[in-house]
């Protein structure tokens, strides 16, 4: 059986269930959490064909700051040129293909070179050395650069697309525009980035994230009884992404604003909370006074890394106590998305139980259902 094949009746099954109204609507199979062949259809439906948020423009602001991740475990490499233009490469050397810049985030002094053979790229991905290739006949350096990737950014995000037929940026994220855009994230700083693994399916991920119903119990020590889940209501959007807005006290220990809210939110009730969600891999929270982004990448069936972003006001960073004020808000993030982590190890045995048997929905599993909705249709419709 090659890894993209499934049991066409499990399928069938869980299509059944998620297509009823959620008031109907049954949790997936475990299979679908655990089977490789999923996941390898769901590479090759969804992050293969969409639009990816892989990092802030500020991470890589000076020339030759750059970025070097993984998108469906293929090596990508971001770089800033001399000129300021922003550029996506493929990581791969086009000599033999070895791994250029190793994983992380850094300067290069002037471009990128292949430690096997010597051969040097400059900051815009052009080829500038090739030891001892002068008497290979018709090699001609000029003509050779790395393989260039679709990348376009939004409100101070990177995004990067393997698939270029995919629609403009603009449209893709056009939704999620008219759900969080008005807090201003291109006028935010990154305050700090949390790396975090779930070792769980991508898929609970996503699924934890969009939901209410479990704050009450799981974030009873922390924000749990501080969200009224009864105001929540679910803007269900194309292609598994929706957004919603409810009344909530500021994610600190003691629910109170110690920073203050963003300027251009000054006149926004101190309450305020918006949500958005951006299949496949980005969430946005925001409140009056920060916001906090998840990126999420699928590294394996049982294994998910988990990238959030804590964003102040760039005013903000001006002020003598921001780092002791902010400390407060990413001190008590860090202790909601630990309390988050803890239960996806028991979603991941449960779904590889014989004994697991799908539950109905609750009416607060509205983005749940369409998130399952969306990612099994995407991936076997």
């Amino acid at each position: 059986m090659r890894q993209t094949e499934i049991d066409p009746a499990l399928i069938q099954t869980a299509l059944q269930r998620v297509r009823k109204p959620l008031e109907d609507a049954q949790h997936l199979p475990g299979e679908i959490y655990t089977a490789p062949a999923v996941l390898a259809r769901e590479m090759e439906r969804i992050f293969a064909r969409d639009w990816l948020c892989v990092g802030r423009v500020e991470e890589i602001e000076k020339p030759g700051d750059y970025i070097a991740t993984r998108v469906l475990n293929e090596p990508i490499l971001l770089m800033r040129a001399e000129d300021g233009t922003l550029g996506a490469f493929a990581n791969l050397c086009r000599h033999r293909g070895v791994q250029l810049v190793e994983d992380g985030r850094g300067t290069l002094r002037g471009g990128a070179s292949c430690p096997y053979h010597g051969w040097a790229y400059d900051l815009k991905g052009c080829l500038t050395a090739a030891p001892l290739m002068d008497r290979t006949a018709g090699f001609d350096r000029k003509s050779i650069r790395l393989l260039d990737l679709r990348l376009d950014t939004w409100e101070g995000w990177i995004f990067v697309t393997l698939n270029s037929q995919a629609a403009p940026l603009k449209e893709f994220v056009a939704d999620f525009e008219r759900d969080v855009g008005f807090l201003k994230m291109g006028r935010c700083r990154v305050a700090k980035t949390l790396v975090t693994t779930w070792n769980c399916n991508w898929k609970f991920v996503t699924e934890n994230v969009c939901d209410p119903y479990h704050f009450r119990a799981l974030h009873v020590k922390t924000l749990g009884n501080r969200i009224p889940v009864e105001q929540y209501t679910f803007d269900l959007r194309k292609q598994g992404g929706f957004g919603t807005y409810y009344e909530a006290a500021p994610q600190t220990p003691d629910g109170t604003t110690p920073m203050g809210p963003m300027p251009w939110l000054k006149d926004r009730p101190v309450g305020m909370s918006a949500f958005g969600f951006l299949a496949p891999n980005i969430v946005c929270i925001g409140r009056v006074d920060e916001v906090h982004v998840y990126t999420i990448w699928p590294e394996a069936v049982d294994r998910t890394r988990v990238m959030l972003y804590h964003l102040f006001a760039d005013e903000h960073f001006q002020r003598p106590d921001f780092d002791e004020k902010s400390r407060i808000y990413t001190d008590f993030l860090e202790k909601v998305v630990g309390e988050d982590a803890s239960v996806a190890p028991a979603l991941q045995q449960a779904a590889l139980s014989p004994n697991f048997r799908p539950g109905r929905l609750s009416w607060l599993e509205g983005g749940v259902h369409h998130q399952m909705r969306y990612a099994i249709e995407r991936t076997f419709a």
